[in-house]
This record gives C-alpha cells, structure tokens and sequence, in this order.
C-alpha cells in the first residue's frame, strides 16, 4: 500500500445496506430473465429494461396468463415472484431508510417518512437482520432461474434443472452447511 492512501476500518452497517443492494439490484436483472424465459417477445423486454421490481413481478405475471406451461412449472414461478415480491419489500426498507443507532443495544432504528405533516415511522434492525435479507434474495436468484429453465425446458427439449438437495443452491454449498468427507 501507498504510504499517501488511508486506511480506512470496514463498516459492517454499510457493507451490508451494500449487499442488500446489490443483492436487489441482481434480482431485478433476474426477474427479465425470467420474463425472457416465459415470454421470449422483443418488444416486451425492451420495455421491460426500465421497469422496476413491482412492474417485472407484474410482466412476469402476464406472460404465465399468455404463455403455455406446464401447471407445476406455473406453481414454482408463482412462488418464486411472491418471495420476490416479499423480498423486495425487505430490500426496500434497507436501502430506502434513514437510520439511527438505537439509543441502547447494537441494532439500527430505520426511519421512513409517513407524510410531511405526519413525521417519521421507526422500525428497529439489526446488520444480522440486512445479511439475512441479501441472503434470502440471493437464495432466490437460482430459485428464478430453474424456473425460467423449467418452464421452457419441455418446449425447448431440454432437461429440467432439478430442486437442489438441503444446503445447496444452483450446485453450491450454502453458508454454514458444508459437509466434512473422510477419505
């Protein structure tokens, strides 16, 4: 290192709302592949390059009403987009909030603006609680894409990509799950 740089202490709080941020960001980006994979119309995803999360949940929505498939490939895409719908909710009370530490203990109370007349509500959160969102959204990633394959798979005349054992997510290893093998 530069004897001019500074070093700066890592900020647990930040890397976190950044995580959770880009955690979000990536499952927007998700969600119009998955729209990609239900319904492959050129017009529709270009339009769908501006949309946010709300809006791409919805467009997913549609194209399941317009698109042929198959009932158990429609019940995981449907599960899938209210996980995301629900994990948008908890990105957005991160990355839209102000936050203070609590007064005693080692959380955060997030503040977000009811009305201008009205004031603020306070909901309390911790950085364990922020990893544990990024995570969530991160779980749902590969979740999003095996059911985009999925649902085209028999159209397509490919394999389906099967539902990963406990511990694994799209061929990886969960945090906290690895198995020790013996020789």
């Amino acid at each position: 290192m530069a004897s001019d740089e500074v070093t700066r202490e890592r900020n647990p709080f930040l890397e976190a709302v950044g995580r959770v941020t880009l955690a979000g960001a990536r499952l927007d980006s998700s969600l119009r592949n998955l729209l990609t994979s239900l319904a492959f119309e050129p017009t529709l995803i270009a339009y769908a390059n501006s949309e946010g999360t709300d809006r791409l949940i919805d467009l997913c929505k549609l194209a399941l009403q317009i698109r042929a498939v198959p009932p158990e490939d429609e019940a995981e895409v449907k599960r899938c987009l209210a996980r995301a719908h629900d994990l948008k909710n908890k990105r957005n009370h991160v990355v839209h909030s102000i936050f203070l530490p609590e007064e005693e203990g080692e959380g955060f109370q997030a503040l977000k603006p009811l009305r201008k007349s009205i004031g603020m509500s306070t909901t309390p959160i911790t950085i364990a609680a922020m990893e544990e969102t990024a995570t969530e959204i991160e779980a749902l990633l590969s979740d999003l894409f095996r059911a985009g394959w999925n649902a085209r798979s028999h159209q397509m005349g490919t394999p389906r990509i099967p539902e990963p054992a406990p511990g694994e997510v799209a061929g990886k290893v969960q945090q906290g799950s690895i198995r020790h093998h013996r020789p």
